[in-house]
């Protein structure tokens, strides 16, 4: 199964069940030779051609390793060997890797791993939009298919909860980036995001949402996953997370505003990467040096600080890119508004002059908004959050001004913007506020 033109690492349900008969037919058909390793069962094909010794090593080597991963960092995991098939290529048409429960002789629910062969695998080069090399592609699919397993373990042993699906396959994606950093294949479907990080309610999005949880985990450790999954035995979503930060005293949201922060200020994990991610449409390379790489995510206004007033109440920006996620953001014309929960607007302001302003915000009354300033002197974003308005005095050196809006849930989500002159001295100078 393909959706919007990448692969879909696990699959769940029916199409599962469908995939385990015929996994077992053929299996029934052919020959298959075992290879054991200290925790694993591997199972494929003895008459296919399609699976040399070397990709062997290398699956074991990437089970192997993201299983030594998992038990330093406190995961629990299945007793004895895990079986995983190395898949024919019809059974892994449209995806890298699967994992499903089984039921063993007696009658114990056991996980099983399915690992696309190294034709597939080559074959995924096209939808990593990053320099993945077939290794780290093996070794990050054998990751997140055995992170569906150490879920699968804690969920039935009442420390976790695979019925939380916006945290299933989002979880897995962003875990396999930090067993395997180098292989940065979370960023493809993250584009989806990326491009469009308003298009729906970020409690719905899937394999799209690690982009947030890599950001989780390179602040506050791979234990932060274990804490919210055993949240999610109690509390679903939004209140999962925001049980298992509070003894940090944070909210969901507070994370998720520094998160929306560090994304439009080029300061989450794999920046330079994100940064070549996509090319303007009809673009014949990813950037010219006249232009630079087209931001990302996409500013929804952009208009230029020459001292006088702006209005910003409308989308006003034009984002053409060769990417179209399944999903978009308001077009040209409409209001603007943070039309979902946990939605991110950026607005942009272009400097012309260092004249002092003041921005004031107005929004719905019945959404609980975040908003934050930030301003790139130089080479060096720093943001001030704000509620109400805030009043500052650029020097010369700063370029640009981004406004970074979300929110939580409830309400309409309008807002809008007046960016109006300050008298010199009653505004904070940027380069003070650090």
């Amino acid at each position: 199964m393909r959706v919007a033109g990448k692969p879909h690492w696990h699959q769940r349900g029916l199409a599962l069940v469908l995939l385990l008969v015929l996994a077992h037919a053929a299996c029934g058909s052919a020959a298959l030779r075992q290879v054991t390793s200290e925790h694993f069962a591997i199972f494929y094909e003895q008459d296919s051609g399609a699976v040399s010794k070397s990709y062997l090593q290398l699956v074991e080597q990437g089970l192997e390793s993201a299983y030594a991963f998992f038990a330093i960092k406190g995961f629990a995991a299945f007793p004895g060997l895990i079986r995983v098939n190395i898949l024919s290529v019809a059974e892994a048409e449209g995806i890298m890797g699967h994992e499903y429960l089984d039921r063993n002789e007696n009658g114990d629910l056991v996980p099983v791993i399915g690992i696309a062969p190294e034709s597939v695998m080559n074959g995924g080069y096209g939808y990593a939009n990053t320099a993945t090399s077939l290794e780290d592609l093996v070794l990050s699919t054998c990751a997140h298919e055995l992170f569906h397993t150490i879920q699968d373990y804690h969920s039935l042993h009442g420390s976790g909860d695979m019925s939380e699906e916006s945290f299933v396959e989002p979880h897995a994606t962003a875990v396999q980036e930090v067993v395997v950093p180098s292989a940065n294949d979370y960023l493809a479907p993250a584009l989806d995001f990326l491009l469009a990080p308003d298009s729906t309610a970020f409690f719905n999005r899937s394999y799209d949402a690690a982009i947030f949880w890599v950001y989780v985990l390179d602040h506050f450790g791979v234990r932060a996953i274990l804490d919210v999954m055993a949240s999610s035995v109690v509390f679903d979503g939004r209140h999962a997370i925001d049980h298992a930060f509070a003894p940090a005293g944070l909210s969901f949201l507070d994370v998720w505003t520094h998160f929306a922060v560090a994304l439009a200020t080029g300061q989450v994990p794999d920046s330079n990467v994100i940064a070549t991610l996509v090319r303007q449409a009809d673009s014949p390379s990813l950037w010219t040096k006249t232009a630079g790489p087209p931001p990302l995510p996409p500013v929804v206004f952009r208009e230029t600080w020459k001292g006088t007033s702006i209005t910003a109440a409308r989308v006003n920006a034009s984002n053409a890119f060769a990417y179209r996620p399944p999903s978009e953001d308001d077009e040209i014309g409409t209001s603007l508004k943070v039309a979902h929960a946990y939605g991110i607007d950026v607005l942009e302001i272009v400097m012309d002059r260092a004249a002092p302003l003041t921005i004031q915000f107005n929004g719905d009354a019945s959404s609980t908004f975040r908003t934050t300033v930030a301003y790139l002197e130089g080479s060096r974003w720093t943001s001030l959050p704000f509620t109400e308005s805030i009043s500052l005095q650029p020097t010369k050196d700063v370029t640009f001004i981004r406004v970074i809006v979300t929110r939580s849930e409830g309400g309409t989500g309008k807002y809008s913007l007046t960016i109006r002159p300050k008298v010199p001295g009653s505004a904070k100078t940027l380069d003070q506020s650090g």
